[in-house]
């Protein structure tokens, strides 16, 4: 290895690719053993993940967090030393929630100094509402618990009264500085001497359905002309919207660019068109990182207007 790459080089063995595993993620065979898992909401530089996975080895750690700059930099940190309790993913924590983990399979869901959106017209952005509480809850074993440790005390007086009617009770205390984050040292750093701690257990265990992967189906048409094609946008519980259409002529291929949004799932990719025998042939292209939803399989079926015919 030359000494450029021993600087720079860092291990992408952390970083689990979600769509790669069937729903939810089989964290066992992930991790090659059973232990207790914890699941972190927004890790950041990933620096409390870091020291926490080297200071219990005994546990198995999942991060998620929805920028790819904060995934580079703690692949940095978790490289050195390198561990092998520990998993992060580029996803949002309710799409995380939903497809990864089974019901009663976290012993500690945390979340450490998220942003608080303090505007009014903001709220609908914070994530710790009733409904994601009740997931939270259904994904926790019955002695789990859910952490979050804020600057605002809006936002722990705001949890605490959507917490009210879910699943999951909170105590909270005031705190110093104990963290040692990154955001935790700028608020310390600008005067900020008190932070909340919020403390919670299950209630009560709720039922909620587990979302399973479907089989997906190819979808065709006798006829085809490029020319005329205009697919049409679906709305309701599923939305579908098509957005670009490009067609090479002399290869008799087509892309579609499409747009799928189902409960906290969005999902972008191409519908690739192409002559198949006598009949053409609606399917994601090659290379697509989905899940194989419902919402997927309804966007094949507007944009053939056909039916399935094989699995795929």
């Amino acid at each position: 290895m030359t000494a450029f790459s021993r600087k720079y080089y860092r291990s992408l063995e952390p970083l689990l690719k979600a769509v790669d595993h069937k729903s939810p993620v089989d964290w066992e065979k992930v991790f090659d053993r059973a232990a207790p898992l914890e699941f972190e909401i927004g890790f950041g530089n990933g620096e409390y993940l870091h020291r926490i996975s080297l200071d219990e080895p005994e546990r198995n750690f999942v991060g998620v967090e929805v920028a790819w700059a904060s995934i580079k930099r703690a692949l940095r940190r978790l490289a050195s030393p390198p561990r092998r309790n520990v998993r992060v993913m580029l996803l949002k924590a309710e799409v995380a929630l939903e497809r990864c983990f089974a019901p009663q399979s976290l012993d500690v869901v945390r979340s450490l100094f998220p942003i608080p959106w303090p505007d009014e017209r903001q709220e609908k952005k914070r994530l710790f509402k009733r409904d994601f509480l009740n997931l939270s809850a259904n994904r926790l074993k019955a002695d789990g618990r859910f952490i979050l440790v804020t600057d605002s005390l809006e936002l722990a007086e705001w949890t605490l009264s959507q917490s009210e009617q879910s699943a999951i009770a909170f105590t909270m205390e005031e705190c110093q500085a104990v963290m040692d984050t990154k955001y935790e040292r700028k608020w310390h750093g600008g005067g900020q001497r008190i932070f909340y701690h919020l403390t919670g257990t299950k209630k009560f265990h709720p039922e909620l359905p587990l979302i399973k992967d479907i089989e997906m189906q190819a979808y065709y048409r006798d006829d085809f002309n490029p020319e005329t094609y205009q697919p049409q946008d679906s709305a309701g519980d599923i939305v579908v919207k098509f957005r670009e259409f490009i067609f090479d002529p002399k290869r008799q291929e087509g892309m579609l660019r499409t747009f799928v949004v189902e409960g906290t799932l969005t999902q972008e990719f191409f519908i690739k068109i192409f002559q198949h025998g006598q009949r053409w042939k609606f399917t994601p292209a090659i290379g697509s990182q989905l899940y194989p939803t419902q919402g997927i399989a309804r966007a094949l079926e507007l944009a053939s207007g056909g039916r399935p015919a094989t699995a795929f």
